[in-house]
């Protein structure tokens, strides 16, 4: 299962990192892709809804994503009113519509907060001379915040143990792990600025430390949906990592916070 694991991260990874880089169409299409398998994932949780309920979700993710170039509010709308409508039928708890509705639409406007839909003129430099679209980079340093805070959780709590976490919603996450990711998340996020010589301000600290706590309260509260309808993965869609909102949760919840901030200052992380 381990190997599995790593496998299908060594391959998806860089393809998706590669959609990062290219932007439109193909990035915004592929997130919209995903925000409907996620929404398709957490409707077959239940089996009471059928599958043109299911359809109509997979059509409003990939419109959404199509449509955050030209205006983030408008596919944020389409996702959304598709997923609240199809939740408060089905009679699911309030609390459940925002968090599958909103955040990946959220998650989507990122794009647009973070430059523009990846139209801010500005490149950063990295290794060898490499250039990166400003608001590619602003994602792959969410990535890189997300990414670092799920291996250093799994890794510190394994290694050093300890109290549980949360033992209730997921026994497997420990208080150890837990600091752990937020260690991890500041070493490797500022290990990304250092290699495309940006300088590491107060300000990031204190953004990536607020990324990464509710990076994983993100974690949690998608281990809580799946210990309600009893399931162990989303699907199985990805090898040894089940489905993509069971990889996703944590950036659903960080990156709006990084849209937040790429909106008080005008752009990019580079330029805050």
């Amino acid at each position: 299962m381990l190997w599995t694991r790593i496998v299908s991260g060594v391959i998806l990874g860089p393809v998706f990192l590669a959609l990062v880089y290219f932007g439109y169409p193909s990035f915004h299409i592929a997130l919209g892709i995903i925000t409907a398998v996620i929404a398709w994932e957490f409707t077959r949780m239940d089996s009471g809804l059928g599958f043109g309920a299911r359809r109509l979700l997979l059509m409003a993710g990939v419109l959404g994503g199509i449509l955050i170039p030209v205006g983030a509010p408008m596919a944020m709308g389409v996702v959304a009113l598709s997923m609240f409508g199809l939740m408060l039928k089905r009679g699911d708890p309030v609390y459940l519509a925002p968090s599958y509705a909103i955040l990946p639409a959220v998650t989507l406007a990122f794009i647009w907060a973070a430059g523009g839909g990846q139209l801010e003129a500005r490149y950063v430099t990295g290794p060898g001379g490499f250039q990166v679209p400003g608001g590619a980079f602003s994602i792959y340093w969410v990535l890189a915040i997300v990414w670092a805070t799920d291996i250093g959780a799994y890794a510190v709590g394994r290694t050093v143990g300890g109290p549980k976490l949360a033992p209730s919603i997921s026994p497997g996450k420990t208080r150890s792990g837990a600091i752990g990711g937020v260690v991890w998340a500041l070493i490797f996020a500022a290990l990304v600025l250092w290699l495309f010589n940006l300088p590491i301000k107060p300000a990031h600290i204190g953004v990536v430390f607020l990324m990464s706590i509710v990076s994983q309260a993100g974690d949690l509260f998608e281990s809580a949906i799946k210990r309600r309808y009893g399931v162990k993965d989303s699907s199985h869609i990805i090898p040894g990592h089940g489905g993509f909102m069971d990889r996703f949760d944590g950036l659903w919840a960080a990156a709006p916070i990084a849209a937040v901030f790429c909106v008080i200052f005008g752009g990019g992380m580079q330029s805050w």
